[in-house]
């Protein structure tokens, strides 16, 4: 597989994980709980911990599943396996699309203890290890859904040259946590955390269609440029 390939592989599944919600709705959470209690400054800071948490594990699992691929199969997955992904990938979506949120509001399918845990650490953290930490569980939690897109991310990795394989972990991280950098700067612009949960609520059905749809996407791109070759 070329460089160009196996990047365009990764750009697409670090943009399919940005599609899901888990992390960025926690991040309006603290936003909003912060805000009634920090200055503006303080609460800039606690959201940049907050996505570096989430970034770093998007970085290191990409890097952790490319070393156990490689090292269990002695290179790239075989065309079963790739199969095995879209169909997971496929499955994914099919579901997504009937049980992503729970109910009239945007609580996702996560089980609502863990889903209580989350809102109420995102209402609570005072300091930037605690938001890093936060960011880090909240990817955690997402790996149900997440660890597909990383395990193609990381078959692609390593077919790649061996010069470009950190760059491309680091671009897939990247584009997981671009809609938090978007919200941060959208925030930071004179929008509030409110406003922008008003809009997630009345768009909910248009966001789990995007997530459901990228899933698709990402099983058809595998199947037009990875199996039929």
């Amino acid at each position: 597989m070329s460089d160009l390939l196996c990047l365009a592989t990764i750009a697409l599944a670090g943009l399919t994980q940005a599609s899901l919600q888990l992390s960025f709705g926690a991040l309006i959470l603290l936003y909003h709980a912060s805000m009634g209690r920090h200055r503006r400054k303080r609460t800039r800071f606690l959201a940049k911990s907050y996505i570096w948490g989430v970034g770093t594990v998007s970085f290191l699992m990409i890097c952790c599943l490319a070393f156990l691929i490689d090292t269990i199969m002695g290179g790239a997955l075989s065309i079963l396996g790739l199969l095995i992904l879209v169909g997971t990938l496929c499955a994914i979506a099919f579901v997504m699309w009937g049980l992503y949120f729970r109910g009239t509001g945007t609580e996702l399918w996560i089980p609502r203890n863990l889903s209580r845990y989350v809102s109420r650490r995102a209402r609570n953290t005072n300091d930037n290890l605690e938001a890093f930490s936060l960011g880090m569980l909240s990817n955690f939690l997402e790996m149900p859904l997440s660890i597909v897109l990383s395990l193609v991310a990381a078959n692609a990795m390593i077919t790649m040259s061996s010069q470009w394989q950190v760059l491309a972990a680091l671009l897939f991280a990247a584009l997981s946590i671009a809609p938090l950098i978007y919200l941060k700067i959208t925030i930071k612009t004179g929008h509030n955390a409110l406003e922008i949960q008003k809009w997630r609520q009345k768009n909910k059905k248009f966001l789990k269609n995007i997530a459901s749809s990228s899933f698709l996407t990402l099983a058809l791109f595998i199947i037009a440029f990875w199996v039929v070759k």
